[in-house]
């Protein structure tokens, strides 16, 4: 659902064990399973508070293989690494998701929810927060800058400039309209006063199987975007900004704030320095931060976030150039790590992804367009020992798109084995399939013999089995493909040409998200495959991932460019559920995840046991499959050995 976050999000999750694959001596930290999410209106959560020194103190250095890009909000290009820089500096949400995956109204924020369903079918919240909120410039936190938020990353402003607008309040009313420019006035969004407002989910959007976090908004400063001379203001019918939020007046503010540093927020760290040429980022506790929902605020004085790669990451772990690598997913990266572990002085805690790794296809060009090619590329790669081989057996391969620790598909997992298609390998059925779907001829147009296989299209040109295929470097994952898939010769057998071509990750997704406002040549469909991962969040919406909306296309959010009616609305309706009706919610998903595997718009290589590796000298770090080390940290902290 996220456009700019790749490989890197939480999920509701039920955490299980790998048999057999824990490797050495298990001397990690277990982590407990979890239950179906469910909606409360207390702070009651597993995650305890830390007790520990009141004042910060001592120094991690987290090495990351993703290369932090800058970009630290996540509604233009955001990747894994930026995401833990933006998730530490902000905070203060209305609705929090629990270390158990139970969304929870913020005590520490908020002081009043009202719930009130409308005639009309919609249903308004009416939240009241606390006024001693301050963000790190000392300024008061407000009721606006809760509307800000909507009103900011839901404008059509920030929207023709490349943003994911559907990240904040797409479930609201009048979203539609005020994204698209239509309204300048956004209906469900209300400011009441200076600690009050209120959101109206829309009827079309209800019931709700997530409808206490639909219902929630997260502050922005919005002079920090723009300046002091763009308002706020609500006449009873909608809030709206002032006229002069222009892209000819906004744009380059925009822009310019997406990668400033330091930054105007309010979360329990502060972006203190980022440097370009290393890639290094520093952040230190923000004093003037209260407390997450359970009040809980940092121990950890600084957080240094480099780069490392993956041949010598655990060297660097070794001689204490870093002190926390996270997600370590290799056979060999965990069996290295567990042996530093039996040495001594140093620990790891293992949990399950909630997620998966991937080729992902573009299917509205090229080869890859047509579901059979997409098809054959998944009988000519055996996925199991890909995921084997990748993963030394801490992992294995998934047929959708989900983790196996996700409790939905725990629940599920019986009957999605008996439905979905696993594409076994087999030269002969991938063959079938390209027969079956066109690709009978040469390049001349001749009955297909040998090499390259062509499709003739409706207008009579022939089109090549060429897949123009873009990795990122220095990346495990790309070499194994290029041996198990590109070199292997039933693929040329079968008529298919790969051809590889290696960049940076940013550049890769500049490249998926066709974005063009850093180069054109990002904005031209260029590449028919992309090999990366992904992670779901606690909500597992993937309307707009498989949106047939011109506008949301438009913007990248189904990165895919898929566009197939069914899937779109099976992955609307698995959400329309009341949230106590896990059952319901259960059955829309597996006609989700069967559309989805059959049409195959990625194809699924792994999913995998995540081990993060530390030194001893970080105490009280327990993430698991819904709190990652982005909010495991904060309750964390160091003692000097």
């Amino acid at each position: 659902m996220q456009k700019r976050v790749l490989a890197l999000l939480l999920t509701l999750v039920m955490v299980f064990s790998l048999a057999g694959c824990k490797g050495k001596n298990d001397t990690g930290i277990s982590t407990e399973p979890t239950t179906a999410p469910a909606d409360k209106d207390d702070t009651t959560a597993t995650a305890t508070p830390t007790e520990t020194s009141s004042e910060p103190s001592g120094q991690i250095v987290i090495g990351d293989t993703t290369e932090i890009s800058g970009e630290f909000i996540p509604f233009f290009q955001n990747n894994a690494a930026d995401n833990v820089i933006y998730t530490l500096t902000n905070a203060y949400p209305t609705v929090d998701v629990t270390s158990t995956g139970e969304f929870t109204v913020n005590n520490t924020v908020v002081t009043d929810k009202k719930v009130t369903d409308n005639s009309d079918g919609s249903k308004t919240y009416t939240w009241t927060i606390k006024k001693d909120l301050v963000w790190n410039d000392g300024s008061p936190i407000t009721a606006k800058d809760y509307v800000a938020s909507a009103l900011l990353w839901s404008s059509k402003l920030v929207g023709d400039m490349g943003a994911d607008t559907t990240q904040v309040a797409k479930y609201l009313k009048g979203y539609q309209d005020y994204s698209t420019g239509k309204s300048k006035v956004f209906t469900g969004v209300n400011l009441i006063s200076d600690d009050s407002f209120s959101v109206t989910i829309d009827k079309q959007y209800l019931p709700s199987f997530y409808e206490l976090y639909f219902a929630s908004l997260q502050p922005v400063k919005l002079s920090f975007f723009t300046d002091d001379a763009v308002t706020i203001a609500d006449d009873g019918k909608g809030a709206y900004l002032s006229d002069n939020f222009t892209k000819a007046n906004y744009e380059k503010k925009i822009n310019a704030a997406r990668t400033k540093v330091p930054a105007i927020t309010c979360g329990p760290y502060n972006a203190v320095k980022f440097d370009t040429s290393t890639k290094e980022a520093v952040i230190e506790v923000n004093p003037k931060f209260v407390g997450d929902y359970q009040g809980q605020t940092a121990h950890i004085k600084t957080i240094v976030y480099k780069k490392v790669v993956s041949e010598t990451a655990m060297d660097e772990l070794r001689t204490g150039s870093v002190d926390l690598l996270a997600q370590m997913t290799t056979g060999d990266e965990i069996n290295a790590g567990l042996d530093l572990v039996d040495k001594g002085g140093f620990a790891y805690t293992a949990y399950d992804r909630n997620g998966y790794g991937k080729l992902q296809f573009s299917c509205d060009f090229g080869p890859t367009q047509f579901v059979e090619v997409r098809q054959a590329i998944a009988h000519l790669l055996d996925r199991n020992d890909f995921a084997k081989s990748y993963t030394g057996g801490f992992g294995s391969a998934v047929n959708g798109p989900y983790g196996p620790a996700m409790w939905m598909y725990q629940d599920t997992k019986d009957e999605l084995d008996g439905k979905l298609d696993s594409y076994p390998y087999s030269l002969d059925d991938a063959v079938k399939l390209l027969e079956d779907g066109g690709w009978v001829y040469d390049k001349n147009g001749k009955p297909y013999s040998s090499g390259i296989r062509y499709k003739k299209l409706d207008d009579g040109k022939l089109m090549p089995l060429t897949i123009e295929w873009a990795s990122s470097e220095q990346n495990p994952v790309s070499e194994l493909l290029v041996v198990k898939l590109q070199q292997n010769p039933d693929v040329a057998a079968a008529g298919i040409k790969i051809n590889q071509t290696v960049m940076t990750f940013p550049e890769l997704l500049n490249y998926i998200y066709r974005d063009g406002s850093t180069d054109k040549k990002y904005g031209v469909p260029t590449y028919h495959m992309f090999n990366l991962a992904t992670g779901f969040t606690p909500v597992y919406d993937m309307a707009s991932t498989y949106t047939t909306d011109p506008e949301q296309f438009k913007a990248g959010t189904n990165s895919n460019y898929i566009k197939d009616d069914e899937l779109a609305k099976l992955s609307q309706d698995m959400l329309l559920v009341e949230p106590s009706d896990k059952a319901g919610f259960e059955k829309n998903f597996v006609s989700f995840i069967e559309r989805w595997n059959k049409l195959l718009p990625d194809l699924p290589l792994y999913s995998n046991n995540y081990h993060d590796f530390y030194n001893a000298k970080l105490k009280n770090y327990n993430p698991n499959g819904i709190w990652d080390m982005r909010y495991a940290l904060l309750y964390a902290n160091v003692e000097e050995q």
